[in-house]
């Protein structure tokens, strides 16, 4: 109920009964405070209460509303100067001057740029320097010349002093107040008010505890208790319950020494009021100060948490296009080699047809020819099936690591291959001395050994060697599979041999490379399947080594 009335009160200024609440809320809240506050501080002096929150408060909800609650500031304020005694004039100006104030105040957040949610410290020093240099002085200055002018013939009255205790007063007061109601109203959707109520409470006992009830006369000694406690509230709850805490501390304090009891009352009066507005002014400027750093240190962590979770995703994503391109690179070469397959497998089946037609016209079939017919046809057709089958799971996405046989994995891929290298004259020699499992994805794993396998292909072929030959050989350590894929096409250059692995780089000498192919076998061998990949020269050639972890 509260989150919803405080949004439409905020946003939703053009319609004219909203927009007169927070008006109206100030100018009663005015009157109400300062009846209140003289029975709790058994004062009756309008210029001598110790806390008086009306200000402060006004000054948080104009920089929260704006401008448009001016009248309620000036009403209230209005109302108040009457109930203490001032006549009608020095009312209305003194309430224009309050009402001035607040304006000020937001023309100046304005113009400077501060953001009043005071997640930065120049915002919490702006807060502290407007009321301190600009807003104080001006509203003591001309209120006490009103001040000075009612009582012009009392000869108590020491301007010099009035103004001085109007300053500090209205100081303490709206540097206490006005962070405490500007951060309740910002945040009031992220606060739980039962759990904001609770730890004022908690508050309230531990501050009465140690002023009234220990009675600790020291005031250094009730600061070691007061001010860690504030750096853990700020720390571990944030600004709004850090001021909420100095606005507990505050009233406590007044309530103990008007009372005559605690460390505030056992001076004269100005040094318990100096030693009071000291004590205050302490915990408002430590919650604002400590409490904006441990904000802007959360903020960061949260930025940076943010922006290596975007760029986690962007590599991801980034991962998923290399995989994509260098599929659409093999895509064409897997078609290639399909091809030739099947054009192997073709002409057997047309082998196999133009014999049992011959047979026919020759009146020489029987039922034998038929039936070997059918089991050669069909072993051909379902050949072909088969590779169809291979090429299409190829490209399937496979969103979950399984157990898959790495022995499987490579005879499906020297199947698929065996008509391209037949082509080139180059001979394949596969050793595994078992079987070896792994866990990742078996898609990815067949597309980096096609890779390795198509890239000794292409240097064999660009080499033009007489007897060509790729070995791959299956070994074990005690913590790894080993996968090695050697040819004899000559080796790669040591000059370039450390950068074969890198994004975009192609050692291929017709430049038809992309550069992608070797890039995807590191990212799926060490990224996708937690395992390494080397390279190195041997005496004929190169070898590629993979390292896989064991599946147990």
């Amino acid at each position: 109920m509260l989150t919803r009335l405080l949004h439409k009160m905020k946003h939703e200024q053009d319609q004219p009964f909203y927009s007169m609440i927070p008006v109206l809320v100030i100018a009663i809240f005015y009157v109400v405070t300062v009846n209140t506050t003289d029975v709790f501080s058994g004062r009756h002096n309008f210029g001598d209460l110790v806390v008086f929150p009306a200000d402060g408060i006004a000054l948080g909800a104009a920089l929260f509303f704006g401008k448009r609650i001016w009248p309620g500031i000036f009403i209230g304020h209005f109302i108040a100067a009457l109930n203490s005694g001032f006549g009608w004039m020095p009312s209305v100006e003194i309430a224009m001057i309050v009402s001035l104030e607040a304006v000020l105040a937001v023309h100046l957040f304005d113009e400077y740029k501060l953001d009043r949610r005071l997640i930065r410290l120049e915002d919490v020093l702006g807060l502290i320097l407007i009321i301190v240099i600009i807003l104080q002085p001006f509203s003591a200055l001309l209120s006490n010349i009103i001040w000075l002018l009612q009582y012009m013939f009392n000869e108590n009255i020491v301007y010099s002093k009035s103004l001085y205790s109007w300053w500090l007063d209205n100081m303490v007061e709206e540097l206490l107040f006005a962070p405490f109601t500007l951060l309740f109203l910002i945040n009031y959707k992220q606060i739980r008010l039962l759990e904001f109520f609770l730890y004022g409470l908690g508050f309230t006992l531990f501050i009465y505890l140690l002023e009234i009830k220990l009675d600790i006369e020291n005031l250094s000694v009730l600061m070691t208790f007061t001010i860690p406690l504030a750096t853990l509230i700020v720390a571990h709850k944030g600004m709004s319950y850090g001021t909420l805490y100095a606005v507990i501390i505050a009233s406590v304090s007044v309530y103990a020494a008007d009372r005559g009891i605690g460390v505030f009352s056992f001076n004269s009066d100005i040094n318990n009021i100096i030693n009071m507005n000291f004590f205050i002014l302490t915990h408002v400027l430590t919650v604002l100060v400590v409490g904006v750093l441990f904000e802007e240190r959360r903020r960061t962590n949260s930025e940076l948490y943010q922006m290596i979770n975007r760029e986690y995703h962007e590599h991801e994503e980034r991962q998923l296009r290399v995989l994509q391109q260098s599929r659409l690179v093999q895509m064409g070469e897997m078609i290639a080699m399909i091809a030739h397959q099947w054009r192997q497998l073709l002409n057997n089946l047309s082998l196999v047809n133009q014999l049992l037609v011959m047979k026919y016209h020759r009146d020489t079939l029987e039922d034998d020819d038929v039936d070997l017919f059918k089991q050669k046809s069909q072993k051909l057709i379902e050949h072909m099936s088969g590779t169809i089958d291979d090429f299409r799971n190829f490209f399937r996405d496979e969103k979950e690591k399984k157990r898959f046989c790495i022995n499987e994995t490579i005879e499906k891929v020297l199947s698929m291959t065996d008509a391209m290298f037949t082509l080139h004259n180059i001979h394949i020699e596969f050793k595994a001395g078992q079987i070896y499992y792994a866990k990742g994805y078996p898609n990815e794993f067949f597309q980096a050994i096609l890779n390795l396998v198509s890239n000794a292909k292409d240097a064999l072929v660009e080499r033009s060697r007489e007897e060509k030959h790729i070995q791959i050989v299956i070994d074990e350590t005690e913590n790894d599979i080993v996968i090695s894929i050697e040819d004899n096409a000559g080796g790669i250059p040591d000059a370039i041999i450390d950068k074969i692995f890198d994004h975009y780089f192609s050692t291929k000498e017709n430049k038809n490379g992309t550069g992608l192919g070797l890039y995807m076998v590191k990212m799926i061998i060490i990224d996708h399947m937690h395992g390494n990949v080397t390279v190195s020269n041997t005496q004929e050639g190169v070898r590629f080594t993979i390292f896989l972890p064991k599946d147990m």
